[in-house]
């Protein structure tokens, strides 16, 4: 069986009017001859550098498309210092001979953009393979950096990133920052990418214990009060029994968790920033049980075993300071709002 000559031709020159120019705008050119290197990011101190990097992602910036796989600006790590650190970016938008297009936002493609984000959101490590180090002030000029700050990493035609398995030999059993909340200076660069990058919505990787809830319409906190004694007054605490008057009765509507905001440990997340939780997420940090378990009635002469379970879940969580994976997406330049929780580390 062969594939006619008409639709192979015909998928050539989709490729090469379609697909090539994509890549080729969202990529940079890396320089003729230079060998590509093993490096950790702490010796990229130069620009026009080919390397290997082994990393964790600490943060992503999405672009404005249709597409949230595709990010523009991307904070990675593989150490704990300072020298740990450097940003990455896709590549400008060309316009053929008339050079970069202006206002088009630099994005890194698909294929490395969708690895990164799932680095970022289980916090495993992602192999990432000729990318082209260059200078955010300038060109890509060869000579050694005086300000290992303007530099950044850049895609190339020929990168590529994956999920790192435990048996590749470039896996290193060491620990790697997994949390923005670990490292002051990855929380000063978050501070300056928000600031830069407001036309962007940014995603980020949290380690940090859950302190306290406040939910909308309670007067007192989770901690502040005892709404973790019984399931009657966690049932009021948590879930919201919405009603509406028709002028002959009220109608009630279904039951759903209360939106919250979320007290983390300071000392983890030295930031002064609010973290939103809306109902999916109450009931994700709630064991994900149905709201329908969590209502209380007063009828029923046992209640549902979940509600005490999920306050003696909830009262552990603030009190033991249990550390939780948060990754959090950005509202606005103080605001942000939880899209997922793992907890960490759980023992017997």
């Amino acid at each position: 069986m062969e594939t006619p000559r008409d639709v192979v031709v015909g998928l050539a020159r989709w490729y090469c009017a379609n697909a090539r120019p994509h890549f080729a705008k969202s990529t940079a050119t890396p320089p003729a001859n230079r060998p590509c290197r093993r490096r950790r990011l702490r010796d990229i101190t130069a620009p026009n550098l080919l390397s290997h990097v082994v990393v964790k992602v600490l943060r992503c910036e999405r672009a404005n498309s249709a597409s949230r796989e595709v990010v523009t600006h991307v904070a990675l790590s593989d150490g704990s210092e300072s020298d740990d650190l450097l940003g990455m970016v896709g590549a400008s938008t060309r316009g053929g001979r008339r050079g970069v297009v202006p206002g088009s936002v630099p994005s890194i493609p698909w294929s490395i953009s969708s690895v990164l984000l799932r680095s970022m959101e289980d916090g495993s490590r992602v192999l990432l393979t000729h990318a082209l180090s260059r200078s955010s002030t300038g060109g890509l000029g060869g000579a050694p950096s005086h300000d290992r700050g303007s530099l950044i990493l850049v895609p190339t035609a020929e990168t590529t990133a994956s999920i790192l398995a435990p048996d590749h030999p470039y896996y290193v059993h060491s620990n790697i920052t997994g949390g923005v909340g670990e490292d002051p200076f990855a929380l000063q660069l978050v501070s300056v990418m928000s600031q830069q990058h407001g036309h962007c919505r940014g995603v980020i990787a949290v380690e940090a214990p859950l302190m306290d809830i406040i939910v909308d319409g309670i007067p007192t906190s989770f901690m502040e009060g005892s709404h973790w004694q019984t399931p009657c007054l966690l049932s009021r605490f948590l879930i919201d029994h919405p009603s509406i008057s028709t002028g002959f009765q009220a109608l009630d509507l279904p039951s759903s968790y209360r939106s919250a905001t979320l007290i983390l440990d300071p000392i983890s997340l030295a930031c002064d920033i609010m973290i939103n939780a809306d109902g999916d997420a109450m009931k994700l940090i709630c064991m994900d049980v149905p709201v329908e378990d969590m209502v209380f009635d007063a009828t029923i002469v046992t209640p549902n075993p979940y509600l005490s379970h999920v306050g003696d879940l909830l009262k552990a969580l603030c009190t033991e300071k249990v550390p939780i994976r948060w990754i959090l997406e950005q509202e606005s330049e103080y605001g942000w709002f939880v899209t997922n929780a793992t907890l960490l580390n759980i023992s017997n």
